[in-house]
């Protein structure tokens, strides 16, 4: 079950260096069905995190497979913050707050979760069917 994680620091530019850091974790594991969901995801939750936590945010990548759903990808941001986000009903015209909803509605799966050493994870995943 092929695994990457790295830090990267509470700065604007970290949602860039993910999403190349999450691109080369793809290439090297030929998932590349993954990279235009899970890039886009992966940019909100890191995007949420530099904007509401302010600090370090690590991000997990894991490729498995599973008997039902084939390939699936599991992306999580861990930051330093304990406030869990929800999801907001914003309206179209906002220029912020519709994040999670994508999330939500893109991802088979995802959560938010309070880490018992402190801060949070916010996950989700994608699945591949076999075909």
């Amino acid at each position: 079950m092929p695994t990457a994680s790295t830090t990267f620091p509470p700065d604007p530019a970290s949602a860039r260096a993910c999403r190349r850091f999450l691109v080369g974790a793809l290439e090297e594991w030929d998932a590349g069905e993954f990279a235009d969901d899970a890039v886009l995801l992966l940019s909100e939750l890191v995007t949420n995190a530099v904007l509401h936590a302010g600090t370090e945010i690590r991000v997990y990548v894991r490729l498995k497979t599973a008997a039902r759903h084939g390939r699936v990808l599991r992306v999580e941001v861990r930051d330093g913050s304990p406030r869990l986000p929800a999801v907001r009903h914003y309206s179209m015209l906002s220029g912020t707050g519709r994040g999670l909803a994508m999330v939500a509605g893109t991802a088979r799966k995802w959560d938010a979760e309070a880490l018992p050493s402190g801060g949070k994870r916010v996950w989700f995943e994608l699945a591949a069917v076999d075909g």
